[in-house]
């Protein structure tokens, strides 16, 4: 399985497209700070190991792809067929990929396959409130902000707070005709 857009391409990870750069992305506080993981315990193992517990059935960790073919990003994926709900997360580890508005063409590549391809009805997501191009994204993409998790996490020695996201499958229809 593999989708393209106009300048990536996006496909589940194997794991040998794990390497230390990987690692180094999620060791890295600036781009780790607001993912649910703790990068600096992180190895190159426990990333094959992560990769390798994805049945790419309902749980997916796609890589984004240059044309090129480097890795510059992934979408998590989680499939909930029988409720026709999916969930989604991105995080772009090369930062030279930074501000290019990768999340929101690869997502939107992701959100067809959800709504047209498996007929799901929703999306849902979450970001913490101190990832500001994050909800910019969420907000310019149509999505809705279903919910607000108060003090969720402590990020940088203060609590912050999870905003749940959404997305209907006919408000992704009637923002793309508009």
């Amino acid at each position: 399985m593999e989708f393209t857009t106009e300048n990536y391409r996006i496909r589940p990870l194997v794991e040998t497209d794990v390497d230390e750069s990987y690692v180094e992305w999620l060791r890295n506080p600036e781009i780790s700070r607001t993912l649910d993981t703790d990068g600096s315990q992180q190895t190159l193992e426990s990333i094959r190991a992560f990769v390798r517990s994805k049945n790419n059935k309902t749980s997916f960790l796609f890589g984004i792809f240059t044309g090129d073919g480097t890795l510059i990003g992934t979408h998590g994926v989680h499939l909930s067929p029988q409720h026709k709900v999916a969930t989604i997360g991105v995080m772009i580890g090369d930062q030279d990929y930074w501000g290019k508005a990768v999340p929101l063409e690869t997502r939107a590549r992701m959100l067809t396959w959800f709504f047209d391809e498996l007929g799901f009805e929703k999306v849902e997501a979450g970001c913490y409130a101190i990832n500001y191009p994050s909800i910019f994204n969420f907000k310019k993409q149509g999505w809705e902000v279903e919910g607000v998790r108060k003090a969720h996490r402590i990020v940088d020695g203060a609590p912050v707070d999870l905003i749940l996201f959404g997305l209907l499958k006919a408000d992704w229809h009637d923002r793309r005709k508009s």
